[in-house]
């Protein structure tokens, strides 16, 4: 750890801010300052004289950024030993993801790192489990949540609004309701642990405790009833786009807005991911955007 805190503090000379140097290292900005905080506490020594526009040496920290600069050319040195390996784009990339966001936006994943890197092998466990990314043998995850955790790098793909939704022959049949509180009046369908639905209308907050008839633990489990006619349940808009589009399913509460999720893309703070891991995820940024 110590020598890497030594590296972290060169390449942090070498760049001239922590914006620049968290950018380039792909790591956070909170991480950065913090390795450098714990260097300083280590050598009980003051490195940087900084505030919020610029930074420069102390005295001791010209000292040590020597040292700490032949230290960056040794590990330069031992990348290139490793790099040509690495290069060949080949072994096994592990990640986890939302089954239902696998379904509809990365469906053809896996025929893309097929084609592009055949040596390249895919595992992906899929579910709403959320793993722990440190002890357990994931590159990364893809993560539905509005609140990444603090000690990971959160790439924000794309955020996705919750629709209330039935299919056209269920409202046939029942009728539509008109407000978000309406709802209890009709078969819903909803995941068993989040069965309050959020909605916005002119700035004003509505949350319903929703008495669900049908309750399960995944969404795609959500549409599937609700493609059979079995009431109204509440979806990510990427999970439903085409149904929506096709008019098998009907946004029943139209003048409201859902509440909202993000999707990111999580990893560990890691200075040498490998390129197929890189590789990998270009691959799912490029699938999944803002």
């Amino acid at each position: 750890m110590h020598l890497e805190q030594l590296r972290l503090f060169a390449e942090l000379v070498n760049h001239g801010s922590f914006t620049k140097t968290a950018d380039a290292l792909g790591v956070s900005k909170a991480y950065l300052s913090k390795q450098i905080k714990a260097l300083e506490l280590e050598l009980n020594c003051q490195l940087l004289f900084r505030n919020t526009r610029s930074m420069r040496l102390t005295t001791a920290g010209e000292s040590i950024n020597q040292r700490a600069q032949k230290l960056t050319s040794f590990w330069q040195e031992t990348q290139q030993l490793v790099k040509q390996q690495e290069e060949k784009l080949e072994g096994t990339v592990r990640f986890t993801a939302p089954t239902g966001l696998m379904q509809s936006k990365l469906s053809v994943l896996v025929g893309t790192v097929n084609k592009q890197y055949p040596g390249i092998k895919l595992i992906c466990e899929t579910g709403n489990q959320t793993h722990n990314l440190v002890s357990e043998p994931y590159d990364f995850a893809i993560r539905i949540t509005n609140t990444p955790p603090d000690d990971m790098v959160a790439l924000k793909l794309m955020t996705s609004a919750y629709i209330c939704c039935a299919s056209p022959d269920y409202i046939a049949q029942f009728g539509q309701p008109k407000t978000p509180e309406e709802l209890k009046e009709y078969d819903c369908i909803a995941l068993h642990y989040w069965r309050n639905w959020l909605f916005v209308n002119s700035g004003q907050h509505v949350d319903v405790a929703v008495d669900a008839k049908y309750q399960f633990s995944d969404n795609s489990l959500l549409k599937d009833a609700a493609l059979n006619h079995l009431g109204i349940t509440r979806l990510p808009a990427y999970l439903i786009e085409n149904e929506l589009a096709q008019g098998e399913l009907v946004n029943v509460l139209p003048e409201y807005l859902g509440e909202t999720r993000d999707v990111y893309l999580l990893y560990p703070q890691e200075l040498n991911r490998p390129e197929r891991v890189k590789s990998v995820l270009n691959c799912i940024k490029s699938m999944i955007t803002q």
